[in-house]
Protein backbone atom coordinates (compact mmCIF):
# COMPACT_ATOMS: atom_id res chain seq x y z
CA UNK A 1 0.00 0.00 0.00
CA UNK A 2 3.09 2.83 -0.24
CA UNK A 3 2.49 5.72 1.59
CA UNK A 4 -1.11 5.58 1.72
CA UNK A 5 -1.82 8.16 -0.06
CA UNK A 6 -3.88 6.65 -2.56
CA UNK A 7 -6.33 5.20 0.58
CA UNK A 8 -6.84 8.63 1.77
CA UNK A 9 -7.61 10.31 -2.14
CA UNK A 10 -9.75 7.60 -2.31
CA UNK A 11 -11.93 8.02 1.10
CA UNK A 12 -11.37 11.57 0.16
CA UNK A 13 -13.15 11.35 -3.10
CA UNK A 14 -15.77 8.90 -2.22
CA UNK A 15 -16.52 10.97 0.51
CA UNK A 16 -17.52 13.64 -1.70
CA UNK A 17 -19.68 11.95 -3.85
CA UNK A 18 -21.41 10.17 -0.78
CA UNK A 19 -22.27 13.55 0.25
CA UNK A 20 -23.59 14.97 -3.35
CA UNK A 21 -25.90 11.87 -3.27
CA UNK A 22 -27.46 12.35 0.30
CA UNK A 23 -27.72 15.81 -0.72
CA UNK A 24 -29.82 14.92 -3.84
CA UNK A 25 -31.91 12.71 -1.77
CA UNK A 26 -32.70 14.99 1.01
CA UNK A 27 -33.38 17.78 -1.50
CA UNK A 28 -36.11 15.37 -3.32
CA UNK A 29 -37.65 13.85 0.23
CA UNK A 30 -37.81 16.86 2.06
CA UNK A 31 -39.10 20.23 1.94
CA UNK A 32 -38.00 23.64 2.12
CA UNK A 33 -38.41 24.63 6.18
CA UNK A 34 -37.19 21.16 7.25
CA UNK A 35 -34.09 21.21 4.98
CA UNK A 36 -32.97 24.58 6.12
CA UNK A 37 -33.69 23.63 9.45
CA UNK A 38 -31.23 20.58 9.02
CA UNK A 39 -28.47 22.66 7.12
CA UNK A 40 -28.73 25.35 9.96
CA UNK A 41 -29.91 24.20 13.11
CA UNK A 42 -30.64 25.07 16.93
CA UNK A 43 -28.05 24.81 19.50
CA UNK A 44 -29.18 25.86 22.74
CA UNK A 45 -31.74 27.70 20.86
CA UNK A 46 -29.11 29.59 19.26
CA UNK A 47 -28.88 29.22 15.30
CA UNK A 48 -25.42 30.12 13.78
CA UNK A 49 -24.00 30.00 10.00
CA UNK A 50 -20.95 28.32 9.73
CA UNK A 51 -17.90 29.50 7.79
CA UNK A 52 -18.44 27.62 5.11
CA UNK A 53 -22.18 28.32 4.87
CA UNK A 54 -21.45 32.27 5.03
CA UNK A 55 -18.98 31.54 1.93
CA UNK A 56 -21.88 29.70 0.12
CA UNK A 57 -24.42 32.98 0.88
CA UNK A 58 -21.74 35.15 -0.44
CA UNK A 59 -21.76 33.33 -3.31
CA UNK A 60 -25.75 33.43 -3.77
CA UNK A 61 -25.34 37.85 -3.16
CA UNK A 62 -26.98 37.14 0.07
CA UNK A 63 -25.67 39.68 2.88
CA UNK A 64 -27.01 38.35 5.47
CA UNK A 65 -25.42 36.73 8.22
CA UNK A 66 -28.33 35.71 11.30
CA UNK A 67 -29.62 32.43 9.97
CA UNK A 68 -33.22 33.49 11.15
CA UNK A 69 -33.09 36.78 8.76
CA UNK A 70 -33.17 35.16 5.74
CA UNK A 71 -36.90 35.08 4.01
CA UNK A 72 -38.26 32.03 2.82
CA UNK A 73 -36.80 32.65 -0.77
CA UNK A 74 -33.21 32.71 0.50
CA UNK A 75 -33.83 29.88 2.76
CA UNK A 76 -34.32 27.60 -0.68
CA UNK A 77 -31.54 29.54 -2.19
CA UNK A 78 -29.50 28.71 0.18
CA UNK A 79 -30.58 25.14 1.08
CA UNK A 80 -31.04 23.73 -2.55
CA UNK A 81 -28.45 22.81 -4.67
CA UNK A 82 -30.89 21.41 -7.33
CA UNK A 83 -28.12 19.26 -8.59
CA UNK A 84 -28.90 18.36 -12.15
CA UNK A 85 -28.82 14.24 -12.12
CA UNK A 86 -28.09 13.88 -15.82
CA UNK A 87 -24.94 16.57 -15.54
CA UNK A 88 -22.78 14.63 -12.38
CA UNK A 89 -19.13 14.83 -13.14
CA UNK A 90 -18.46 12.94 -10.15
CA UNK A 91 -17.32 9.78 -9.70
CA UNK A 92 -16.43 7.10 -7.23
CA UNK A 93 -13.14 6.14 -7.43
CA UNK A 94 -10.84 2.49 -6.63
CA UNK A 95 -7.72 1.61 -6.76
CA UNK A 96 -7.78 -0.78 -9.69
CA UNK A 97 -9.14 -0.96 -13.13
CA UNK A 98 -12.06 -3.36 -12.88
CA UNK A 99 -14.28 -3.18 -15.55
CA UNK A 100 -17.64 -4.05 -14.51
CA UNK A 101 -17.38 -0.68 -12.34
CA UNK A 102 -17.17 1.51 -15.22
CA UNK A 103 -20.75 1.46 -15.16
CA UNK A 104 -23.40 0.74 -12.32
CA UNK A 105 -26.47 1.93 -10.73
CA UNK A 106 -26.67 3.02 -7.67
CA UNK A 107 -29.81 3.61 -5.23
CA UNK A 108 -31.74 1.00 -6.26
CA UNK A 109 -31.82 0.10 -2.19
CA UNK A 110 -35.79 0.54 -0.95
CA UNK A 111 -34.20 2.92 1.31
CA UNK A 112 -33.60 5.16 -1.29
CA UNK A 113 -36.90 5.27 -2.55
CA UNK A 114 -36.55 4.65 -5.94
CA UNK A 115 -34.02 7.56 -6.89
CA UNK A 116 -31.26 5.10 -8.73
CA UNK A 117 -29.12 6.68 -11.05
CA UNK A 118 -26.58 5.75 -13.33
CA UNK A 119 -22.58 6.43 -12.61
CA UNK A 120 -19.43 4.88 -12.89
CA UNK A 121 -16.06 4.37 -10.97
CA UNK A 122 -12.69 5.98 -12.17
CA UNK A 123 -9.18 4.80 -10.74
CA UNK A 124 -8.16 6.63 -7.89
CA UNK A 125 -5.27 7.64 -9.14
CA UNK A 126 -6.57 9.22 -12.12
CA UNK A 127 -8.80 10.96 -9.82
CA UNK A 128 -9.12 15.39 -9.61
CA UNK A 129 -8.17 15.68 -6.17
CA UNK A 130 -4.83 13.19 -6.71
CA UNK A 131 -4.24 16.22 -9.45
CA UNK A 132 -5.01 18.56 -6.22
CA UNK A 133 -2.34 16.95 -4.11
CA UNK A 134 -0.24 16.70 -7.19
CA UNK A 135 -0.39 20.28 -8.09
CA UNK A 136 -0.85 22.08 -4.59
CA UNK A 137 1.53 25.00 -3.02
CA UNK A 138 0.58 24.66 -0.17
CA UNK A 139 -2.28 23.67 2.62
CA UNK A 140 -4.20 26.89 1.94
CA UNK A 141 -3.63 26.48 -1.84
CA UNK A 142 -5.05 22.99 -1.68
CA UNK A 143 -7.97 23.82 0.08
CA UNK A 144 -8.82 26.30 -2.18
CA UNK A 145 -8.48 23.84 -5.00
CA UNK A 146 -10.49 21.45 -3.24
CA UNK A 147 -13.10 23.93 -2.94
CA UNK A 148 -13.58 24.93 -5.94
CA UNK A 149 -13.78 21.32 -8.00
CA UNK A 150 -17.10 21.28 -10.04
CA UNK A 151 -18.81 17.77 -9.13
CA UNK A 152 -22.01 18.73 -10.91
CA UNK A 153 -24.10 21.59 -12.88
CA UNK A 154 -27.50 22.63 -11.34
CA UNK A 155 -30.97 22.85 -13.48
CA UNK A 156 -29.67 26.35 -14.65
CA UNK A 157 -25.99 24.85 -15.67
CA UNK A 158 -24.34 26.43 -13.04
CA UNK A 159 -21.75 24.35 -11.70
CA UNK A 160 -21.63 22.78 -8.06
CA UNK A 161 -18.79 22.80 -6.39
CA UNK A 162 -17.24 20.28 -3.07
CA UNK A 163 -17.54 24.29 -1.28
CA UNK A 164 -21.31 24.16 -1.88
CA UNK A 165 -21.87 20.76 -0.70
CA UNK A 166 -19.82 21.69 2.80
CA UNK A 167 -17.35 18.99 2.46
CA UNK A 168 -13.89 21.25 2.00
CA UNK A 169 -13.14 20.35 5.51
CA UNK A 170 -13.61 17.30 5.74
CA UNK A 171 -11.62 16.53 2.76
CA UNK A 172 -8.81 18.57 3.96
CA UNK A 173 -8.83 16.28 7.40
CA UNK A 174 -9.01 13.65 5.19
CA UNK A 175 -5.97 14.35 3.06
CA UNK A 176 -4.65 15.52 6.07
CA UNK A 177 -1.04 12.89 5.68
CA UNK A 178 -0.60 13.11 2.74
CA UNK A 179 0.48 16.53 2.17
CA UNK A 180 3.83 15.78 3.28
CA UNK A 181 6.72 13.43 0.85
CA UNK A 182 7.02 10.17 2.16
CA UNK A 183 10.91 8.86 2.50
CA UNK A 184 11.30 5.78 1.06
CA UNK A 185 13.93 3.20 -0.07
CA UNK A 186 14.92 2.49 -3.82
CA UNK A 187 15.23 -1.82 -3.98
CA UNK A 188 19.57 -0.22 -4.24
CA UNK A 189 18.95 1.04 -0.62
CA UNK A 190 18.68 4.76 -2.33
CA UNK A 191 16.58 7.10 0.00
CA UNK A 192 13.66 8.82 -2.30
CA UNK A 193 11.38 11.32 -1.28
CA UNK A 194 7.51 9.88 -2.83
CA UNK A 195 4.46 11.62 -3.04
CA UNK A 196 0.91 11.14 -4.84
CA UNK A 197 0.49 8.87 -6.98
CA UNK A 198 2.40 7.49 -10.56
Amino acid sequence: HLTGDIHAVTAANNLLAAQMDARIFHELTQKDGPLYDRLVPKVKGVRKFSSIQLRRLQKLGITKTDPDSLTDEERAKFARLNINTSKIMWNRVVDLNDRYLRKITIGQSPTEKGFTRETAFDISVASEIMAVLALGNDVDDMKQRLANMVVALDHEDQPITADDLGVTGALMVLLRDTFEPTLMQTLEGTPVLVHTGP
